[in-house]
């Protein structure tokens, strides 16, 4: 079973490295801090930094916790485990739920959350192939920064509510080996005619402010809304004629 183990952020590497010196290999089988494949643009190209998918937590599947937690207890970084006290005060192994376990396998390959392909419409109002991880988890997103190669999805995960990352590839970055053959596969892709309802709260004829200052105290009435971009178009005078000016949906707010 997979056993899901808090730390102090920063500290995850020192408790992985604990267990695999200090305890016996039969012990468990696979001790792992999930990372995901955050994408960087620079000088017009693509990179992937490696990221902590859930920072101050990794995982320890065994199927002797007891054991692994009395080694524990002798680890310096060692904060706590998450989950419930026994009688004595001391936090024990909890189990990660088969749902919150199901849901990690089929994010993580090998304990990484690789990047997902996407492709949008022309008019980039809605998404029409997701091929990786995000495809399962499309009626999620909360936020897609498609030019910024990021999904946000918004899930249940170790009893409360979490906000995980998902990196974004395109048509026209470096190719990936285990990517192509996803997509040769014809595994985890959306339908084409796949379609997202994402409500951001701000909605035509709302009426907002801009909150980075660009355009002062001036009150906005929101024209359209593309929630996938998370921006709002709205109407301006300038110079006696109506302009159309475009604004990032997490730059206004309403009066």
């Amino acid at each position: 079973m997979w056993y899901v183990i808090q730390t102090k952020t920063g500290n995850e590497n020192e408790i992985k490295d604990f267990i695999e010196h200090n305890v016996d290999s039969n012990v468990y089988d696979n001790c792992f801090i999930p990372l995901y494949e955050e994408v960087r643009r620079r000088e017009n190209k693509c990179r992937i930094l490696f990221r902590r998918l859930f920072p101050g937590y990794l995982f320890v599947e065994t199927n002797e916790p007891g054991i692994v937690f009395q080694e524990l207890k002798k680890a310096p970084w060692f904060t706590r485990l998450l989950g419930a006290d026994d009688n004595d005060g001391n936090k024990l192994f909890i189990p990660v739920g088969k749902e919150d376990e199901d849901f990690l396998r089929t994010l993580l390959d090998d304990g990484i959350m690789h990047v997902s392909y996407i492709e949008m419409s022309k008019n980039n109002s809605r998404i029409e192939k997701i091929v990786g991880p995000l495809a399962k988890y499309q009626n999620h997103i909360i936020k897609l920064e498609v030019r910024n190669r990021e999904a946000l999805v918004k899930t249940d995960m170790f009893g409360k509510e979490r906000t995980i990352r998902f990196g974004l590839w395109k048509k026209g970055d470096p190719k990936l080996p285990w990517l192509e053959k996803l997509m040769e596969s014809g595994e985890q892709i959306t339908p084409l005619d796949a379609d997202i309802k994402i409500d951001i709260g701000i909605h035509p004829g709302d009426k907002v402010r801009d909150t980075s200052g660009i355009y002062g105290e001036q009150i906005f009435i929101v024209d359209s809304v593309n929630p996938l971009q998370r921006t709002i178009k709205t109407k301006i005078e300038l110079f006696n004629d109506i302009r159309t000016i475009e604004l990032y949906a997490d730059n206004v707010e309403k009066p």
